[in-house]
């Protein structure tokens, strides 16, 4: 990935892990983010989060960029993009019985890392969070695969 796109541009597909120590969250956990597809047509991911009890969630969304609400399966949420895609991936939504939120995640060092700041508009006010990830590799899926090129240079 070129220095000339960090901080803008779509986020590449491929598998993302959260680093907590660089993180601030609302809850801890720990996060596995599979970005299956990302372009004009829309955003497509998986995430696999486990709390400090040991319990694990699968959520899933797929969404278009400009597009109506769509459910986060798994999570009891809605999500809309509200941006284009080479602009990063900035989503809105509300969390259920907690408040409205907007996240905006961009690429930073070299593309191998993505920051998503957020804030949640509560009855006792914002909170917001940061989410840390760390690219962890190539989508393992075909068609992503078929694709890398664009996002990572071919590597």
């Amino acid at each position: 990935m070129n220095a000339d796109r960090v901080g803008r541009g779509p986020i590449p597909p491929g598998v993302w892990r959260l680093n907590p120590e660089r993180s601030r969250l609302l809850s801890p956990k720990a996060m596995t983010l599979w970005i299956i597809e990302n372009g004009e047509e829309g955003l497509l991911w998986v995430a696999v989060e486990t709390n400090p009890e040991g319990v694990t969630h699968v959520l899933t969304w797929r969404g278009r960029y400009g597009g109506p609400p769509a459910p986060v399966v798994g999570a009891g949420v809605e999500a809309r993009l509200t941006c284009p895609v080479n602009e990063g991936i900035r989503t809105e939504g509300e969390f259920t019985g907690i408040g409205t939120f907007v996240e905006h995640c961009t690429l930073e060092s070299d593309g191998k890392r993505m920051v998503c700041r957020g804030e949640v508009k509560t009855n006792d006010g914002i909170r917001t969070y940061l989410e840390d990830f760390e690219w962890q590799g190539e989508s393992p899926h075909p068609d992503a695969q078929a694709r890398r090129s664009m996002w990572h240079g071919g590597v």
